[in-house]
């Protein structure tokens, strides 16, 4: 069964999910895989990052593309604005 996220949480998360794919560069051509998302975030938290990460891509403000090693996420250019919202 999935965890339950708060709101609060999934805020917290989301902003920090797009500041460090923002940080990055990840634009489209660079982008981070799962297991680098869930780096600098507190144990308790980890399992929540790729479900806030999968509903920032259902969302279209995050891309995923399968790897060589696994899935990999990027920052969608077309929602520029919407990011640079939540990022603040």
């Amino acid at each position: 069964m999935a965890e339950k996220i708060t709101k609060s949480d999934y805020i917290k998360i989301s902003k920090s999910l797009i500041r460090k794919l923002y940080k990055s560069g990840c634009w489209g051509k660079g982008s981070l895989y799962q297991d680098e998302l869930k780096d600098g975030f507190p144990s308790e938290e980890k399992g929540k990052v790729l479900i806030v990460a999968d509903a920032l891509v259902r969302q279209r403000i995050l891309g995923k593309k399968p790897k060589k090693y696994g899935l990999k996420y990027y920052l969608n250019q077309e929602r520029k604005d919407k990011i640079d919202q939540i990022r603040m």
